[in-house]
């Protein structure tokens, strides 16, 4: 972003936006907005933008009321190359187009961190000092950690219908309590329909089936 002067992020976190069937997607380092959508003459409109309530730091959550005021106040928006380019005032804010920026990390020999659990149109937090991760391998077998207990299975995507399978699934039987309990209670929820909804892009996996999903971040 650019006016006068550069406006910094903050540490660690960028703006994604997406455009898809009249709606409208932001990420910014915290929560997720989002809309409808339309470009009228050479303007972005968007309704008043939805917002997950994740639980985040003050400089972040600052961060998305700021990008939220700038969205809501029609920009102009303009092609120029790779770049999207969105202007109001004497402010521009420069979008590279995401699959030249961040190309998707493969889903077989990523680290996925489970990071926001999906509940009907919500989205919140993991439990605090909870740690889930899930681990594809190229010959179809998954490892999880699901926050208490460790085992894995067996995975198939099925690219053509957007959807992973799993099967197979044995996992140790450790009781826990407290947050790792709380985690893998949602992780094992999910993982109880068998076939999910998959969705990568870019750092960020999505497996989700009807109303719930977990929301996952690669390394």
């Amino acid at each position: 972003m650019r006016g006068d002067d550069q406006i910094d992020l903050v540490d660690g976190t960028r703006i994604s936006v997406s455009f898809a069937a009249g709606q409208l997607g932001i990420r910014a380092g915290c929560n997720i907005m989002g809309g409808s959508y339309a470009v009228e003459g050479g303007t972005l409109v968007t309704d008043a933008l939805a917002m997950t309530e994740m639980g985040c730091d003050q400089a972040r959550h600052e961060q998305d009321d700021w990008i939220s005021t700038f969205f809501g106040q029609r920009p102009a928006i303009a092609l120029s190359g790779d770049d999207l380019v969105l202007t109001f005032d004497d402010t521009a804010m420069t979008l590279l187009d995401r699959e030249i920026a961040d190309p998707d990390l493969p889903l077989a020999g990523t680290t996925w961190l489970v990071d926001s659990l999906v509940t009907g149109e919500s989205v919140s937090s993991v439990p605090i000092a909870a740690v889930s991760t899930f681990r594809f391998s190229d010959d179809g077998r998954v490892d999880i950690d699901t926050g208490c207990n460790l085992g894995g299975g067996r995975y198939e995507v099925d690219e053509g219908a957007g959807t992973i399978r799993f099967s197979d699934l044995v996992f140790t039987r450790r009781a826990c309590s407290g947050a790792g309990g709380e985690l893998e209670g949602a992780v094992m929820q999910v993982l109880a329909e068998g076939t999910l909804s998959i969705d990568l892009e870019a750092r960020r996996l999505e497996l989700r089936v009807g109303r719930i999903g977990l929301g996952l971040r690669g390394s």
